[in-house]
């Protein structure tokens, strides 16, 4: 089966809007430098915003020294936004994990700072991760066990391994995560016998059909470009042999959107 993530964003979307309409959180969208891809990713969330009926702004900057990011920022959070979001990557010459915990935890929308990803480790905040949260929200919808099921996660990225195996500790729900210092030999065997892989590790199509079991669940959560064409990271002809299969694009990264706006009624 095939998730198409657009239809649950719109479900998800719809399901808020009440809310949305109720609270009319404000929203700030932050973006460094001019890399293309941010900013189509920026727009895919105003689009969100707006059918939300929200108020969103986007403030965009230059700067390329860590200091002068954190002043741009530090002027967002005097205007008392709900929700903040630094949109990634950030220029070479600033430091990420130096902005990110710069903002506020009750403005961090994407869960990415120490103290916010420390509260949703700990379960003292209901707030995810929002790529965590889609993996959460297509394993609850599709009605998958996690019983006795042998799950692997690929990376250890701050976007998705980190969180999505902070996810599974949550509920106690063991797994294996892999990366590029994993032995090959190893990655192999915990592939194949996986039921459950969960992919992020931004390489086009590297796990390919011959590295899986039949009915596999694959989550693909990794995206980067291939021929000017955005990739995942699970080549889709593992599709016709797994049991439920997420796309790119249109299946995890829709739903992040989604989840990312819940974070701001949590």
């Amino acid at each position: 089966m095939i998730v198409n993530g657009s239809i649950i964003k719109e479900a998800l979307l719809e399901e808020m809007t009440p809310l949305a309409q109720e609270k009319k959180p404000r929203v700030c969208f932050v973006q460094f430098g001019d890399d293309a891809a941010s900013t189509k990713f920026i727009g895919v969330k105003m689009k969100a915003a707006e059918q939300l009926g929200l108020v969103a702004d986007v403030v965009t900057s230059g700067t390329q020294t860590t200091s002068e990011a954190l002043s741009v920022l530090q002027e967002v959070i005097e205007k008392k936004y709900d929700g903040i979001v630094v949109q990634l990557p950030l220029p070479a010459g600033i430091d990420s994990t130096v902005v990110i915990n710069a903002i506020p935890m009750e403005m961090d929308m994407d869960v990415l700072s120490i103290a916010a990803l420390a509260a949703f480790a700990h379960g003292t905040s209901n707030r995810m991760p929002p790529v965590a949260a889609a993996v959460d929200v297509i394993l609850k919808l599709y009605k998958v066990s996690l019983a006795d099921k042998k799950i692997v996660i690929r990376g250890k990225g701050k976007l998705v391994g980190e969180p999505v195996s902070m996810l599974f500790d949550r509920t106690q729900t063991p797994y294996d995560i892999i990366d590029i210092n994993t032995p090959l030999a190893e990655q192999q065997e915990l592939l194949q016998q996986a039921d459950i892989i969960v992919s992020g590790i931004g390489v086009p199509h590297s796990l390919t059909s011959d590295m899986i079991k039949e009915g596999v669940i694959l989550i693909d959560a990794g995206t980067s470009e291939q021929n000017g064409k955005l990739a995942g990271d699970i080549d889709p002809t593992c599709a016709s042999k797994a049991s439920l299969y997420t796309p790119v694009p249109g299946g995890v990264g829709p739903i992040t959107v989604a989840c990312l706006f819940k974070n701001l009624f949590l």
